[in-house]
């Protein structure tokens, strides 16, 4: 069993220990120590990183009470080495989880709506919280208790007990272990069975900032920073926001005012392009169809465009269609991995939907439609061969292989 430094002190930057064991796993060295202040990861908390004497550590894992330690080079058995964790990534954890606590806590109190998983991600935390809808009013509530609890720097204790004593505490959810139960307190506000890292005081998580919402599950996700995080999201903002009111030569609170103003400056210009597009779309088509070849259902235009927008295709489908011509037209996205298809046909020739849908599973695409039309993508490098064998079917007809 390792003894675990970080339940009695999750300040502890540096420490020393022994190798009891050593092994390799997965092509990588690994070593257990007698004690560690290396956090193995678990309940949505990320592993610890730093140094094991000369050596990196990776990752930390468990496996049966043993901490393993996951190094860039090995160690050997026995050895007494001083270890140091990476304190940068450690305490924006704590800064993390306990502000999480909060959070949740914050939830219950003024939304009755309990945390059902938490997860630490490297730019940003979730919680999924079972709650049907959260209005903004009710969520700008709950970020300013959470702050509250934040600001009176409250004290955070760990301690161990039995299970039948930590069920008699207020907790915000029964533990999932039996025997011994850590529980962390926020004094006077939240009790939870929890194994991981903690700051001392809430006023260590420094601020919480929540990001945004989205439905999950039946309930929400909530995005959330706190501490340092939180410091450089909102820099990071503050920065975008200087940066646009020098765009539009505004203030900041005249952005509001100056994008309604571009919004309806670009929608007036959109109503004046769109019937010119159309006509130049129009002549387009005719153009296409005056050196198009004709086969058993009439004039079949296979075109492939290079860095067009896909949403024109469907007009000019429609253009070569109108004038009796069958239109397999694609055009190559931005970048070039992907070709999005519009192929038309007037009614009662051959089915778009049925040449489409043969050519994907040919070819690797995915898409389908109608008889007199279908729309869908290939992979780029697939097109030359996909438009080829489009532009044999339509002008042999029903007869083709990929039609009958």
């Amino acid at each position: 069993m390792t003894r675990r430094l970080y339940y009695d002190d999750s300040l502890l930057r540096s420490f020393e220990a022994s190798v009891t064991a050593v092994r390799e796993r997965d092509g990588a060295p690994e070593a257990a120590l007698e004690a560690t202040a290396f956090y193995p990861g678990g309940g949505g908390q990320p592993a610890d990183r730093g140094d094991l004497g000369s050596s990196a550590v990776l990752d930390v894992t468990e496996e049966a009470g043993i901490v393993w330690h996951r190094l860039d080079a090995p160690v050997v058995e026995s050895a007494c080495l001083a270890a140091s964790l990476d304190w940068e990534r450690r305490f924006d954890h704590m800064q993390q989880h306990t502000g999480q606590h909060v959070l949740s806590r914050a939830f219950v109190e003024l939304a009755r709506a309990d945390t059902k998983s938490f997860h630490l991600g490297d730019e940003i935390v979730t919680i999924d919280v079972d709650h049907a809808d959260l209005p903004p009013d009710l969520l700008a509530h709950v970020e300013e208790r959470a702050n509250e609890i934040v600001w009176e720097d409250r004290a955070v204790s760990t301690r161990w007990t039995t299970l039948e004593e930590a069920l008699r505490l207020p907790l915000r959810k029964p533990p999932d272990v039996e025997g011994a139960v850590r529980i962390v307190e926020i004094d006077a506000f939240d009790w939870s069975a929890c194994g991981g890292t903690h700051v001392a005081r809430t006023g260590q998580v420094g601020l919480v900032h929540v990001l945004g919402v989205e439905r999950y599950k039946g309930g929400v996700r909530v995005s959330f920073v706190c501490g340092g995080r939180a410091l450089r999201r909102l820099r990071e903002a503050g920065a975008l926001l200087r940066g646009l009111a020098l765009e539009f030569t505004s203030g900041e609170a005249d952005l509001p005012r100056a994008v309604a103003r571009l919004k309806e400056e670009r929608a007036a210009l959109e109503r004046r392009l769109k019937p010119l597009l159309k006509d130049s779309l129009d002549r387009e088509a005719a153009r296409l169809l005056e050196s198009a070849p004709v086969g058993a259902c009439g004039p079949v235009v296979a075109v492939q465009f290079a860095d067009r927008d896909a949403g024109e295709l469907g007009p000019l489908a429609a253009g070569v269609v109108s004038r009796g011509g069958i239109a397999l037209l694609l055009a190559t996205e931005s970048g070039g991995g992907v070709a999005r298809a519009h192929f038309a046909a007037p009614q009662g020739t051959i089915s778009m939907g049925s040449l489409l849908g043969a050519l994907c599973r040919r070819h690797g695409g995915k898409g389908g439609g109608r008889p007199e039309s279908a729309q869908g993508s290939f992979p780029a490098d697939r097109v030359p061969l996909a438009l080829d064998e489009a532009r044999t079917a339509a002008l042999t007809g029903p007869d083709s292989e990929f039609l009958a």
